[in-house]
């Protein structure tokens, strides 16, 4: 039970983390979720393999289910997300399973060849292994060496956006839920002013747009005394929702209305 308990919990930590569905609070959480999930499965394999491997039709009926909800979900996450870690830890969860599978068999039925066929995967796994490095650092391509012809790309400095200053504080002691955050909390500004982000806190903030995760505006880790600057000229006409991606819970609306002049 422990072990599939915490199967669970990773698994549907690893699918909410991959699949973007609540990317603001639980990006990044994807490692530590992962990490319960192998937790888990170890612990639940010891279980399963206690008494034997079982072969019942009950036993068969429950591993397709598992095997079909995870592949659905699995698949779902992997076309909503364009997370370049995800194929890493597939191949890893692959590199695993096969081998624990296949040993955990042999442990069972032919005690005798488990060790054998342990010290093959780890021999063949090890070769692979050497030979992927071996080969980045002295093949063709070497993708393991830094290319010294790549064209050094040049630090573009963003422009700094001139015009009326609209000021936004993010208040003092607004990490603390349903303590006040952003002054105003509702901004209604006129198209052609700058607003300007000034963290009053001691804590890291951010306003991030909250709709799409930052793609419309997003003032990153603002630390305490730092600003940021926003060019409402960028911005069509309406209201937008934000808030700070380390406390979901801040959270404001700037409203962009026609200017007056």
């Amino acid at each position: 039970m422990p072990g599939g308990g915490l199967t669970a919990i990773g698994l549907v930590g690893l699918i909410t983390a991959y699949s973007g569905i609540a990317h603001t609070f639980i990006d990044g959480m994807h490692a530590l979720t992962g990490l319960l999930f192998m937790i888990g499965l170890i612990i639940l394999a010891a279980g399963l393999l206690e008494g034997g491997i079982s072969t019942s039709n009950r036993t068969k009926a429950t591993i397709i289910t598992i095997i079909s909800i995870s592949l659905g979900f699995g698949t779902f996450a992997t076309t909503m997300t364009e997370n370049s870690t995800l194929p890493l830890f597939a191949g890893l969860l692959i590199m695993i399973a096969i081998p624990a599978i296949v040993i955990a068999y042999f442990a069972m039925k032919i005690p005798i060849y488990a060790k054998p066929v342990g010290v093959i995967f780890v021999l063949a796994f090890g070769t692979g292994i050497g030979l992927y490095m071996a080969f980045g650092f002295v093949g063709p391509d070497q993708y393991m060496v830094a290319n010294q012809d790549t064209k050094v790309e040049e630090a573009i400095e963003e422009a700094i956006p001139e015009g009326p200053i609209f000021l936004i504080s993010i208040l003092a002691g607004s990490s603390d839920q349903d303590a006040p955050d952003y002054e105003p909390d509702e901004a209604v500004v006129s198209k052609g002013h700058i607003i300007e982000w000034i963290n009053d806190d001691a804590v890291s903030h951010t306003a991030t747009s909250s709709v799409d995760f930052g793609e419309t505006f997003d003032t990153g880790l603002l630390n305490g005394g730092d600003t940021y600057k926003l060019d409402t000229n960028k911005l069509d006409l309406g209201t937008y929702e934000y808030m700070c991606i380390v406390h979901p819970w801040m959270v404001s609306t700037i409203i962009i209305e026609e200017s007056a002049e």
